[in-house]
């Protein structure tokens, strides 16, 4: 190993990197497995580990994917919430109007579908995770259970997002045209 001057870099451990992303996760009222409950928590929490992340470029690689997932979790949070701005009037289920509501549907079924991909890019970190790292894994109190809970999540909401834009799509081909909104 070859010294430069009096200077030494210290790489951060696995569980140094997870003691820190619980004191954060702490401060926003969050945990591994549950987001904040409000958009400016789920930002502010974003933002720090965006931060810690920057600030520790040379981790573990069970850290980075770790990191990779909660912030890729969160994202997918943000647009989920995003894509549910209107309430009842951001899906089909409780009726619709083609004149007023195809274009904020459609667009509420963009938003939660990015949400959902969001999602697996998540859980494509989780799984490398799980599979290169299942001591760390263990450790966390993350694991297969997990990755099959997010899927399903994220899966219905991808469905859900599709079938409102199909609906619309099939029926509301007039007022799509008229606004001049591409599929």
């Amino acid at each position: 190993m070859i010294l430069y001057g009096c200077t030494s870099s210290e790489t951060i451990t696995f569980d140094q990197g997870v003691k820190r992303l619980n004191e954060i996760d702490e401060k926003f009222g969050a945990d591994m497995k549950t987001p904040p409950n409000s958009t400016e928590k789920i930002n502010g929490l974003l933002a720090q580990i965006t931060g810690f992340a920057a600030a520790n470029k040379d981790m573990p690689l069970s850290l980075k994917y770790l990191l990779d997932f909660k912030i890729k979790t969160l994202e997918a949070e943000l647009l989920h919430i995003e894509g549910w701005q209107w309430g009842r009037g951001s899906t089909t289920d409780w009726g619709f109007g083609c004149r007023g509501g195809s274009a904020r549907i459609l667009n509420s079924s963009k938003i939660r579908n990015a949400s959902a991909q969001k999602g697996y890019e998540a859980l494509e970190a989780l799984k490398s995770l799980i599979e290169e790292f299942p001591k760390e894994v263990k450790s966390i109190d993350l694991g297969q259970k997990d990755a099959l809970f997010l899927n399903a999540e994220y899966y219905k909401t991808e469905e859900k997002a599709r079938g409102d834009a199909s609906l619309i799509r099939n029926l509301c081909k007039k007022q799509i045209k008229e606004l001049n909104i591409t599929i």
